[in-house]
């Protein structure tokens, strides 16, 4: 046992030491205070706490709300802020990110109070992303990373999201749900063979609290993650799917494409649902399978060895 704890910790001082080459395919870190593209022209206002973010008057006009620090040109947008909309909060998970040590200072916030239907989007109709379009993959791993703090906490709340339908049988569903459902931290998905996948945690969220929540496909395991805890895992090769990559959906309506990546609300059926009141901070979406060394907020070398030292526990128990 020594030393497989040695071993551990060895394993996981080089796994910090060297952080994979993973890609990035969009990191919205709402934290645009010296981001000088972001469009600020109906409102007037500057980035700053308790100013609302630019949204796009419906489909008509394009405003930038939200920088994609990825590089790839995947912003967000915000649909009519007065009633749908965010506004930027000094409300933060951390100071710093734990695993760049870059400053976070505005995290995105949205309450019952200011209207009854938040929602941020991709739109890469309008925004033209220059590197890899979010809205056209259909990644065979994926890693999906947010902090949220809830205000409410109903039946289903869509932290991330994309739009579309008829993945399954069940033609209502879109593609995918990050989500806290019936007060649970979950992960459902979709995958290119028409297969349903999910995986969720046993404990209830609570509000007034922030969590850092991580999903990870690496094609075989879907795995969830909360503040650096597994919480919930699935052996998607049960499942006899021959291909788990996320689905893409179809279909379109007045306010959706398939494909769109969603903040702070989901889709059902075609239309706007689970949205979330409350706080959303640092969403990153990665098409590979991170290791927990290499999440945002990343964990301590001793909470890496005792997340080691709980798979092995797992793996003893599924063989016994």
């Amino acid at each position: 046992m020594k030393r497989l704890i040695l071993f551990l910790l060895l394993f996981a001082v080089m796994d910090l030491a060297s952080v994979a080459s993973a890609t990035t395919v969009a990191y919205w870190r709402f934290d645009d205070v010296d981001e000088p593209s972001i469009d600020t022209s109906e409102t007037g206002l500057p980035v700053a706490a308790g100013n609302p973010l630019p949204d796009s008057d419906g489909q008509t006009v394009w405003r930038k709300a939200v920088h994609d620090w990825s590089g790839n040109g995947n912003d967000l947008t915000t649909w009519e802020w007065a009633w749908a909309g965010f506004n930027w909060s000094d409300d933060v998970p951390a100071a710093q990110i734990p695993l760049t040590d870059v400053e976070n200072q505005l995290s995105m916030v949205h309450t019952q109070v200011m209207g009854c239907c938040p929602a941020s989007m991709t739109w890469s109709e309008q925004s033209l992303p220059g590197g890899i379009d979010l809205e056209s993959i259909t990644p065979s791993q994926f890693t999906i990373e947010a902090s949220f703090k809830l205000d409410t906490i109903g039946w289903s709340h869509t932290i991330v999201g994309r739009d579309g339908r008829d993945v399954v049988a069940d033609g209502a569903l879109a593609p995918l749900y990050f989500q806290v459902l019936d007060g649970k931290p979950t992960v459902q998905f979709a995958d290119v063979s028409r297969y349903w996948h999910m995986a969720q945690g046993v404990d209830n969220v609570v509000t007034g609290q922030w969590y850092n929540m991580v999903a990870v496909s690496d094609g075989s395991t879907l795995s969830l993650y909360l503040d650096n805890i597994l919480i919930g895992q699935t052996d998607m090769t049960a499942s006899g799917s021959p291909d788990t990559a996320m689905a893409l959906g179809t279909g379109s309506g007045g306010d959706w494409e398939a494909g769109t990546w969603t903040v702070g609300r989901g889709m059902w059926n075609g239309g706007h649902v689970d949205r979330v009141y409350g706080n959303i901070d640092e969403v990153r979406i990665s098409d590979t399978a991170l290791a927990p060394s290499e999440f945002l907020f990343v964990p301590e070398p001793a909470t890496i060895v005792l997340l080691g030292l709980g798979s092995l526990a797992l793996i003893r128990r599924r063989r016994s």
